[in-house]
C-alpha cells in the first residue's frame, strides 16, 4: 500500500496500529508497531530497495505542538550527520502526505540500560565501566562535531544483543540535542511558565539553574548513570516518585549545594576503589569547569582508575585532553607525559593487587640475552676456522 492510497491514514492517525502495512514513500513498509514515545510512534519496517535490510521508522504522533516537531526535525538533521559505533544511525527522513514526519534509523535488537538495570539489579564495576566506556566513545564523536546530547539518561543508552556482541552500547534519541559553540539556552527554573530541557533526575545542575550548556552537561549525566549502574540509585536525593516534572527540577536546583553521595559511603566495600570514586567525584562537580575537559580524557581516568594502563582499541575518534582526574587522598593528580617519557610496564605493587601501569625510566643500555651471546660466539669460532684454514693453504 503506497503514501497515494493514505487519506484513509489521516483518518485513524492515532491508532499506531493501524499504520502496520503501509509502505512510506513506496519503499518502506511498516510490519510491526515496536512502541511509542512522548511524540512517536516506532515500527520495524522492511526496506524494498534492499530486500534483506529491516530498519526502524519513527512516526510523528499527530496533534503535537510546534516545538516538538522543530525537535523531531533537528534529532533527524544531528544525527543524520554523526558517525561512529556507538550512535543509533539515521539514514533517511521524509513527510506523511498529512503533514507528519518521520525518520528512518538502523534497526536495534536488545534492550535499554533502565529495563537492563531492572532485570539485572547493580552491575559489577568491570561491566559498568564497559558500558561508561561504549557510552563516553560515543559521545566523544557527537562532541566533536559540536553535538550535545542534554537529555542522557538509561532509557536513551540502548544495549545491544546480537550474536557474538556482547553489552554494545548505542546512543539514541538525539530530540533535545544542539550544535553547541560556546552560547547558551539554558532554562531558569524558577519561572512557572518554563518548559524543562532534560530529564530532571540526571541533568547537569547548570541546566536547572538556566544557564550556559555545553558538552559538559553530558559528562555530569555519564556520572550519574555509572553511580546508578553500580549502586542501584542516584548520587543525590531527590524529590518524591511521582513528583512533577517542574516541581522535581525546582527540588534539585535548591539542593545542589549539596555534595553527591560517595560510592563508599553508599556501600562499605568501594573504600578499595578510590580511584573510582575519584573520576565519579571529578564528573559530578557543580561547576563545569572543574570537571573533565572532554568524553576522551574522561575515558581515559575511567581506564587509568581500574589500573589497565592504556586504552582499549575503539573506532571512534580519540579524544586530545590531558589524563588529569580527581584522586580524592591527595587532590587532583596530573597523569601528562614528562619532558622525556619512560616505557609504560606492568608490575604489582604488593601481591594480591591488581597490575597497574608505572613508569620506569631506562638507567643503562638494555643487556645482550644468552642468545645472542652464544650467536657471537659461533659467529667468532667460525671466523677464526676461516682464518687458519687459509693460512694453511698459503704455507703448504
Amino acid at each position: 500500500m503506497d503514501n497515494a492510497q493514505t487519506p484513509q491514514t489521516r483518518r485513524r492517525a492515532d491508532r499506531p496500529e493501524d499504520l502496520v502495512g503501509e509502505k512510506l514513500d513506496g519503499r518502506y513498509e511498516l510490519i510491526e508497531h515496536l512502541g511509542s514515545g512522548s511524540v512517536g510512534h516506532v515500527y520495524r519496517a522492511r526496506d524494498h530497495r534492499l530486500e534483506f535490510r529491516e530498519v526502524a521508522v519513527k512516526v510523528l504522533k499527530p496533534g503535537l505542538r510546534d516545538d516538538q516537531v522543530a525537535r523531531f526535525r533537528r534529532e533527524a538533521l544531528l544525527t543524520g550527520g554523526l558517525s561512529s559505533p556507538h550512535l543509533v544511525q539515521v539514514t533517511d527522513f521524509s513527510t506523511l502526505p498529512d503533514g507528519r514526519s518521520y525518520l528512518i534509523m538502523q534497526l536495534l535488537r536488545g534492550r535499554n540500560l533502565n529495563v537492563l538495570l531492572h532485570q539485572e539489579g547493580k552491575l559489577p564495576i568491570e561491566r559498568a565501566l564497559k558500558i561508561a566506556d561504549g557510552l563516553l566513545a560515543g559521545l566523544e564523536a557527537a562532541h566533536i562535531a559540536g553535538v550535545v546530547h542534554r537529555d542522557l539518561k538509561p532509557e536513551n543508552i540502548f544495549i545491544v544483543e546480537e550474536p557474538g556482541v556482547r553489552d554494545h552500547v548505542k546512543i539514541v534519541d538525539f530530540g533535545f540535542a544542539r550544535v553547541f559553540h560556546g552560547g547558551g539556552d539554558g532554562l531558569d527554573v524558577t519561572g512557572d511558565a518554563q518548559i524543562v530541557i532534560g530529564t530532571v533526575s540526571y541533568m547537569a545542575p547548570e541546566q536547572l539553574r538556566g544557564q550556559t550548556t555545553d558538552h559538559r552537561a553530558d559528562l555530569f549525566s555519564v556520572a550519574v548513570i555509572v553511580f546508578k549502574m553500580l549502586t542501584g540509585r542516584l548520587p543525590y536525593e531527590t524529590s518524591p516518585t511521582g513528583t512533577a516534572m517542574m516541581l522535581a527540577a525546582k527540588f534539585r536546583a535548591s539542593n545542589l549545594s549539596q555534595p553527591p553521595l560517595r560510592l563508599s559511603e553508599y556501600d562499605p566495600l568501594f573504600a578499595h576503589e578510590a580511584m573510582l570514586e575519584g573520576v565519579l567525584m571529578r564528573a559530578l562537580q557543580t561547576a563545569p569547569e572543574r570537571r573533565f575537559e572532554s568524553a576522551g580524557e574522561m575515558r581515559r581516568a575511567f581506564v587509568m582508575a581500574m589500573g589497565k594502563g592504556a586504552m582499549p582499541p575503539d573506532p571512534s575518534v580519540p579524544g586530545t585532553a590531558s589524563e588529569v582526574w580527581a584522586n580524592p587522598a591527595s587532590g587532583l593528580v596530573d597523569l601528562r607525559p614528562t619532558e622525556t617519557p619512560a616505557p609504560v610496564v606492568l608490575m604489582a605493587e604488593e601481591p594480591g593487587v591488581e597490575p597497574r601501569a608505572v613508569s620506569r625510566p631506562v638507567s643503562e643500555p638494555p643487556v645482550a640475552s644468552n642468545a645472542s651471546r652464544l650467536a657471537g660466539l659461533i659467529l667468532w669460532a667460525f671466523a677464526a676456522v676461516l682464518a687458519g684454514y687459509l693460512v694453511y693453504r698459503v704455507v703448504r
